[in-house]
């Protein structure tokens, strides 16, 4: 099995914490991390730090999953009732 990560974009748009734990519960198995929420945040480069207040660049959260290939995790990750979408990206072991 390989891991990937689910990056939940983030919306202003409210989601149904039913639809949400629904998905998890059918996710579960394969679930390595379940995650967390972010609240807010910065965007840092060397020449410093501001705050993020677009949309577009808001992270909502994350899981850790486990799946066979990218195309098993998107199956997973196409259940997601985020109205905002879902990044998928595999994991590389270090």
């Amino acid at each position: 099995m390989k891991k990937f990560m689910f990056i939940y974009n983030a919306s202003n748009e409210v989601d149904s914490n039913e639809a949400w734990m629904s998905w998890f519960t059918a996710i579960t198995p394969h679930v390595a991390d379940m995650g967390s929420e972010f609240n807010g945040g910065k965007i840092v480069t060397s020449s410093g730090a501001k705050d993020i207040t677009e949309w577009s660049d808001f992270v909502g959260g994350y899981t850790l999953i486990n799946a066979l290939d990218m195309d098993a995790a998107v199956v997973l990750a196409k259940g997601c009732p985020n109205k905002a979408g879902v990044r998928v990206f595999e994991i590389i072991p270090m």
